[in-house]
């Protein structure tokens, strides 16, 4: 994550812009994505994809884009479990964002996703297809609810947290 955030920065001059410059810097993005992807980095450990997961559905029941659709949900369903995993995301803050609680991570990390100009809502997605309530509670209804989470979700809080993108 401090990768992206050193190497996604999107101001003019900035990391990205010198990024597209430097091979070395595009070389080490790449290869992170490769390494988050693959599964290496949650070898002997549990984590927790839910996020991921609920978007792949939403990607099932529209034509989103999956990173815009990531960008949404995951800000949202953070902000419901962060209660239920305070020292992880205090961790998180800690180590990418330089702040001290979970809930000034998530902060952060919307702060972040604003200034990469990600849509923040699910109305923002330029889907084809209008997601609606009903949608929604078909993509609820289908997530595959991972057991490894801060806590399990149900298809309602799926579907609570889904509304909440709106």
């Amino acid at each position: 994550m401090k990768v992206l955030l050193v190497n996604g920065s999107p101001h003019k001059k900035g990391c990205t812009y010198t990024a597209l410059c430097d091979k070395q810097a595009r070389s080490n993005l790449m290869w992170d994505s490769a390494m988050a992807e693959n599964g290496v980095l949650k070898c002997g450990r549990l984590t927790d994809f839910q996020a991921h997961q609920i978007e792949h559905q939403l990607g099932a029941y529209t034509d989103c884009n999956h990173g815009q659709g990531l960008a949404v949900i995951q800000l949202v369903y953070y902000r419901h479990i962060v209660k239920d995993a305070q020292e992880k995301f205090a961790r998180l803050g800690q180590a990418v964002f330089g702040v001290s609680t979970g809930e000034e991570a998530v902060d952060a990390l919307e702060a972040f996703v604003k200034e990469c100009k990600l849509p923040s809502r699910l109305g923002e997605l330029k889907s084809k297809v209008e997601i609606t309530p009903e949608i929604l509670r078909k993509v609820a209804d289908t997530s595959n609810i991972i057991k490894c989470n801060p806590r399990q979700l149900t298809a309602d809080e799926i579907y609570e947290i889904l509304m909440e993108c709106r």
